[in-house]
């Protein structure tokens, strides 16, 4: 199905109204980063990553209820139509990269597809998303894999 996620929007830069306090304020941003730098009357990019962090945790768990009512994953692709800050950031959330990555990350041209493809260990079944190399180059991130969170739902 479809929906609309309002927590995967656009960072909120706030009420602009005069190019001056625009100017000033993307200036303060290079300064402090564009991972902590706050606007006024808007979000710091990790007002954004918070609200990234929700959204996975509830995509994780209606995986699992979907599991449950049968659907093949394996079968299943997600698609996410996001601004690219936005983007960087569910990545950075995702793959488990740090702020001083983040800050090198560039934002992707318009209508750009990043793409991670689900990746299987022959040895174990373990499961886990990795960036491929043509995404990763383009937003000029490192880190492709995230180490693979392995939850084994018989220990306690």
């Amino acid at each position: 199905g479809i929906r609309s996620e309002p927590r995967i929007v656009e960072q909120q830069f706030g009420n602009f109204q005069n190019y001056e306090e625009v100017q000033n304020s993307r200036d303060e941003r290079v300064k402090f980063g564009r991972f902590f730098y706050r606007f006024p009357s808007g979000e710091a990019g990790l007002d954004v990553y918070l609200r990234i962090t929700s959204f996975i945790s509830t995509l994780f768990r209606e995986s699992v209820q979907m599991q449950e009512q049968g659907l093949d994953l394996n079968q299943t692709n997600i698609v996410l139509v996001t601004h690219g800050l936005t983007l960087r950031l569910f990545l950075m959330r995702w793959l488990q990269i740090d702020v001083e990555e983040f800050e090198t990350m560039y934002n992707p041209d318009n209508a750009f597809l990043a793409v991670m493809e689900c990746k299987t260990c022959p040895n174990t079944g373990n499961q886990w998303y990795e960036l491929t190399q043509e995404s990763a180059d383009h937003l000029r991130i490192k880190t492709r894999m995230a180490q693979p969170l392995i939850i084994d739902p018989n220990e306690e």
